[in-house]
């Protein structure tokens, strides 16, 4: 795909509309804009905002950091020492504490937002790279790569109070809206794992494309995607029936994926095209590609979606982008 920098983005004309409604002859299109271009440390993998939108935090793989952003001014004012290869990022307690799982020294940092200082270091599986929080946010799921299994955390007490194996790899991590289930993205085995959180096993195996990583549900807790990373596609999965009901080709070596306001448009970075893609989560159609800096990675949803920060690896920063839309004159 070329990326789209300047140009509108058309918007099908269902895309504003309920379904059975007759959409104006005038619907918005949509164009692209990049807001900021934010410089971090090396090798930006994760980034998250506090539940204020006041700060993000971006973990920094390549030098064993997190740059913590002003969100208002869109620079980093400052940067903590953590493990080894950081590579996940997740608020916990109400944005009192921030986890950091660092692949290389099989371990999680746990930052205290007040101090901006690691207060705990909690071993978990080996290699682990993504969190992602309950939303009751009584526990934090982690995924161990090189241990095929996620580690549970309590965020009362930051121990480990369980390990769930899953398939091979696992990376991203998404829970349903009402934490009844979480999805593992097993990049190694091409497959999902459904996790009853009640029980803490697997409850079903979905197959989806090669090389899964990214992982997202929809706030009706109907839908979940999944960034196939070799594939070069999102498949789109049924929640109720654990199927998948289609395949969206985007761009090289997807990753992140997160939602535009409204939840009816998702954007996921693509490492090896550089770009963001941007589809309707309606027409499972994509409306345009969005250029930001290098080996795009992770994606993180700002203040009602309005807009998205994008981990961008190889040029050790974060892009800041969103959509602009106009109703054409009838």
């Amino acid at each position: 795909m070329t990326p789209l920098t300047a140009g509108a983005l058309t918007v099908p004309a269902n895309a504003d509309h309920p379904a059975g409604q007759t959409a104006p002859a005038a619907h918005p299109s949509w164009k692209p804009v990049v807001l900021a271009t934010i410089g971090v440390g090396l090798n930006p993998r994760a980034v998250a905002f506090d539940p204020d939108y006041e700060t993000a935090y971006v973990a920094n793989a390549g030098s064993n950091t997190v740059s913590i952003i002003d969100v208002e001014a869109r620079k980093a004012i400052a940067t903590i020492d953590v493990g080894k290869f950081p590579y996940g990022v997740a608020f916990v307690r109400h944005g009192a504490f921030v986890y950091i799982p660092n692949r290389d020294s099989d371990d999680l940092s746990v930052i205290d937002t007040r101090t901006r200082k690691v207060v705990k270091t909690v071993t978990v599986g080996d290699a682990p790279r993504w969190v992602a929080v309950a939303p009751d946010g009584r526990h934090a799921y982690v995924s161990s790569t090189g241990s095929g299994a996620i580690t549970v955390i309590d965020t009362a007490t930051h121990a480990v109070t369980a390990s769930i194996p899953v398939g091979l790899s696992p990376r991203g991590i998404a829970f349903t809206p009402d934490g009844r289930f979480a999805y593992s993205a097993n990049s190694d085995s091409d497959n999902v794992s459904v996790i009853d959180t009640r029980t803490q096993k697997v409850a079903a195996t979905i197959t989806v494309g090669d090389e899964p990583r990214g992982a997202l549900v929809t706030p009706d807790g109907r839908t979940l995607y999944i960034s196939n990373t070799i594939g070069g596609t999102v498949s789109v999965i049924d929640t109720r029936t654990r199927t998948v009901t289609d395949t969206i080709t985007v761009g090289a070596n997807p990753r992140g994926i997160n939602l535009y306001r409204g939840g009816r448009i998702a954007y996921v970075a693509n490492s090896g095209s550089d770009t963001v893609s941007i589809f309707d989560t309606r027409t499972n159609h994509v409306i345009g590609d969005v250029a930001v800096g290098d080996d795009p990675r992770w994606t993180a949803s700002g203040p009602d979606g309005d807009y998205l920060y994008v981990t961008n690896t190889g040029s050790h920063s974060v892009s800041v982008i969103t959509l602009t839309h106009s109703t054409p004159p009838r």
